[in-house]
């Protein structure tokens, strides 16, 4: 059988992210939502307990104090490093409740 126009799993997956932009956005959206326990480590993401972006801000629920008031100092900075590992601009804000 030959094969007429055959493309690299890359170029495919190129036209596929470019004609289904909410499935790419979504998926994005979970790659920022692993991002977050896989970046803080295991003491931040025992303490982590619900975690989504809603409208281009993560929101993140911490069950200590201690924790919940370090993070709320370093928030520009999360939201660059995690858009970075993420290799998009994903999010523009953290809400830490």
């Amino acid at each position: 059988m030959i094969r007429r126009n055959a493309l690299k799993i890359n170029e495919m997956m190129k036209y596929f992210w470019r004609d289904n932009p909410e499935l790419y956005h979504n998926m994005l959206e979970a790659r920022i939502e692993r991002l977050w326990k896989e970046e803080l480590g295991p003491m931040v993401a025992q303490y982590t307990t619900n975690v989504y972006v809603k409208n281009r801000v993560l929101y993140v629920s911490i069950s200590s104090s201690v924790y919940r008031s370090e993070l709320l100092s370093m928030r520009k900075r999360l939201v660059r490093e995690l858009n970075k590992k993420a290799e998009a601009d994903v999010i523009d804000d953290v809400m830490i409740r």
